[in-house]
């Protein structure tokens, strides 16, 4: 299990109201990022936001603007990102050479808006003032030439003006009367730090699902890597599950998360994870190994029992998501409640109750060597202690069988 953190500072508008926030990469219980490279921030951010926390959880109904700089591999993977909720900061830190201003000009092409952060007035920056919508001017930095003059500079560009760094009442009285557009500072809001709770999957999983998908590999390739790598399922219920995709039917089977995500947005939310990672080879958590295990249990009993595969694909996806409680260290039914899922896996999950209920509880009970306790359920679908002791067995080989 890994704690995500991810730190929001929220920019005010004329009104008092709150415009957008800027969404900040942190790497842990403190004020800064402790990071050196500026795209590994930025693909953490991006993937925490859609997979982890969510727009919602995050942004409410204001936009976001997200940090990059010309390391940041944006265009690889911008098409997971609305360009209605999602805009642009360009880092004071950014190199500003043509590489870099015809990715931001894509980035417009395609709807995003950009703000130019700590603007300090030079001829370089003219064909960027042309291109971005916001600029920030830092109203603390005693190396810049007047406010009046800053902001007339800008008004010459008609892009929008931010005052940063605003930490009293009396500089926000000042910029206020300047005719700056949008307010940001200490003086509403510290960087507010989020937190949540997801995995990391083995980089090498995620190699092997990326050449799968550039290769238009079939489903049933898909699918095992993502039953071998538990860990990279819950990622995946995770992201279909997000406000971003509002599902308007339940997930039924990983097979079915694949094929309704699709191989495009697979390739790019893959990437976003191997970006996110840079090289950190992240092995499975043992428990990961059990929910794996559990899964396969899962969908052979449930095989065996009612001969129905739709029901197996459910059955599977019940096993993996019976120890996420444990794994995230959240409550089972604040899971549940967070993911849009089959009555009858709900059911099985919250309250041992249904078809895949009942399995559930015999493969528990098989697993922790008390089978006495379902005795009944074993007559009811005639299984013996052979029969579960088997397909336990038999769900071992299955995930050995898909090492990587």
């Amino acid at each position: 299990m890994v704690r995500l953190f991810l730190a929001r500072q929220p920019i005010i508008g004329r009104d008092g109201k709150i415009f957008a926030y800027e969404l900040l990469f942190r790497s842990g219980y403190f004020d800064r990022a402790d990071v050196e490279d500026g795209g590994k921030a930025t693909a953490k951010v991006i993937e925490h936001l859609i997979s982890s926390f969510g727009l919602k959880k995050v942004l409410g109904n204001k936009k976001g603007f997200i940090n990059i700089d010309e390391s940041s591999n944006i265009i690889s993977v911008v098409d997971i990102l609305p360009p209605e909720r999602i805009g642009f900061e360009i880092l004071e830190s950014s190199v500003l050479g043509e590489d870099f201003f015809n990715v931001l000009k894509k980035l417009k092409d395609l709807g995003y808006e950009l703000s130019l952060d700590d603007f300090v007035y030079s001829e370089e920056f003219i064909p960027y003032l042309d291109l971005v919508d916001y600029v920030k001017i830092d109203v603390l930095d005693k190396r810049s030439y007047p406010l009046e003059e800053a902001l007339e500079r800008v008004r010459k560009h008609n892009v929008k003006a931010i005052a940063e760094k605003v930490e009293t009442h009396e500089v926000y009285e000042e910029c206020y009367r300047l005719g700056f557009d949008y307010f940001q500072g200490f003086f509403f809001q510290k960087p507010q730090l989020l937190t949540s709770k997801t995995v990391e999957p083995a980089y090498t999983a995620l190699i092997r699902l990326y050449n799968l998908l550039a290769s238009e590999a079939e489903v049933q390739e898909l699918e095992k890597v993502f039953k071998r790598f538990s860990d990279l399922s819950v990622k995946l219920l995770q992201l279909i599950n997000s406000a971003y995709y509002s599902l308007r039917q339940p997930i039924k089977s990983i097979r079915h998360a694949v094929l309704m995500l699709g191989y495009r947005n697979l390739i790019k939310w893959v990437l976003l994870l191997m970006f996110s990672l840079k090289g950190e080879d992240f092995s499975s958590d043992p428990l990961f190994e059990e929910a794996s295990i559990r899964g396969f249990f899962m969908e052979n009993l449930t095989r065996k029992v009612f001969k129905d595969e739709d029901l197996a694909g459910e059955a599977f996806i019940t096993g993996l998501l019976s120890l996420i409680d444990v794994l995230l260290g959240v409550p089972m039914e604040e899971v549940v409640r967070s993911m849009m899922l089959e009555d009858q896996i709900r059911k099985a999950l919250l309250e041992r109750e249904g078809p895949l209920g009942n399995m559930l509880s015999l493969v528990e009970a098989t697993q922790r060597n008390t089978l006495d306790k379902v005795r009944p359920l074993m007559e009811l679908y005639g299984l013996s202690t052979s029969d579960l002791y088997s397909l336990q067995t038999e769900a071992i080989t299955n995930y050995s069988e898909l090492e990587l």
